[in-house]
């Protein structure tokens, strides 16, 4: 039997690590994750898996964010401790798996690992701004070296969106490389349904009102101030509106000044923290999913699962034509796409929306179909298995 090692500190997460409950062959998988992951700066530290169907070892962790001096993230997710266990474990022909990014030097030391056990190395990006784009001089052609070399090294690639492949194909030169396009988890379509039963409305007393809602950091890259401006414009005609704003960031000051300087207390509610297992309540007590992500320093939206998460609650969702976004909210069919940054744009959306529970309705079954053909736990599980099973 052929083994299928999989390592970096992705998949440390439970979110992300849930697809692989639906994978058909659970006895191929050999997991080597941190046996604690540290985020936010060390403020929130998660602890490796434990299961007794798939067989995870836990090994230490350096480099856990991108800000280093002179490394900065080129080390992120290194576990020096992987090598010995994979050496000890794998086999010719066994696949190794580094669920992170291939200009990273982590993922090039795994790939060389690969190699040297005649392993099949598969890596995993999202990248989807060109690197010409996003870097000059000398830091291109290194990490443009770091690539090459990684892919030379590589039998596949997963790729979490299409622009991140064509963006990769530039780099590969075999023509037996494979590529995958797939997100590196899917979406739970069981926890987040248009069923579930929640009392988010009684607890905030808001009763019939049509509901929208923001879930994710409060950044400039989330569009926030564009939400709030739209928001207030809204309620001149919509009075009967309500907001409500999960997360937490930067921004949370700007927010709430902007709502007591505009007297939109009683409209909107910001919640700055919740329990993940409440969020599927959430969204199925809401009208309207609001993502409104921008470009930032070279950076655009990768997947955006929050989104994905919504549709799959049967809401409409109203985001901004960038990145890879179109691949997850299809335009004037699951949602309303509109340009980064243009409240105005916004604001009809909202209206368009919120003044027909029709087009609601319509919009948020064409979005729980597209997330459950495409990327639910199981079509993504079965990719990947298939994407293994024919390296």
């Amino acid at each position: 039997m052929r083994k299928i090692f999989i390592t970096s500190y992705p998949y440390v997460y439970e979110r992300y690590f849930r697809v692989f409950d639906y994978f058909s062959k659970k006895e191929e998988l050999f997991f080597v994750l941190p046996g604690t992951w540290e985020a936010k700066g060390g403020k929130i530290k998660v602890k490796v898996p434990i299961r007794q169907d798939i067989k995870i070892v836990g090994t230490k962790a350096f480099f856990s964010h991108s800000h280093y001096l002179v490394v900065k993230g080129l080390l992120k997710g290194w576990m020096p401790g992987a090598k010995n266990i994979i050496h000890r474990n794998a086999k010719a022909g066994d696949i190794l798996y580094t669920s992170i990014e291939p200009n990273l030097l982590t993922t090039y030391f795994n790939s060389r690992l690969a190699r040297k056990l005649d392993m099949k190395h598969v890596f995993f990006t999202w990248q989807n701004v060109p690197y010409e784009n996003r870097l000059k001089g000398l830091k291109l052609k290194i990490t443009e070296s770091v690539i090459k070399r990684t892919i030379n090294n590589s039998a596949g690639a997963i790729c979490g969106n299409h622009k991140a492949a064509e963006i990769l194909k530039k780099y590969v030169i075999s023509p037996d490389f494979k590529i995958l396009v797939a997100p590196i988890s899917g979406v739970d379509t069981e926890r987040f349904n248009p069923g579930i039963a929640s009392d988010f409305r009684y607890k905030y007393n808001l009763g019939n009102k049509t509901m929208l809602t923001f879930a994710g950091v409060f950044d400039n890259r989330k569009g926030i101030k564009t939400l709030l401006v739209a928001f207030l414009e809204v309620l001149k005609k919509l009075p009967d509106l309500h907001l409500v704003m999960i997360g937490t960031g930067p921004l949370g000051g700007y927010i709430n000044d902007f709502i007591v300087q505009n007297k939109m207390q009683e409209t909107t509610t910001v919640i700055s923290w919740l329990p993940n297992e409440e969020l599927p309540g959430v969204f199925a007590s809401s009208d309207i999913f609001i993502h409104l992500s921008e470009p930032y320093g070279g950076w655009e939206e990768q997947f955006g699962y929050s989104m994905a998460e919504a549709s799959a609650s049967g809401l409409p969702v109203i985001s901004t034509d960038t990145g890879s976004i179109s691949e997850i909210v299809i335009d004037k069919k699951t949602g309303i796409l509109i340009v980064p940054k243009q409240s105005e744009q916004l604001s009809r959306a909202i209206l368009d929306l919120a003044g027909n529970s029709t087009l609601r309705k319509q919009m948020g079954e064409n979005g729980r179909r597209h997330v459950e053909d495409n990327y639910s736990h199981k079509v993504i599980a079965n990719k990947f298995y298939n994407f293994f099973h024919n390296l």
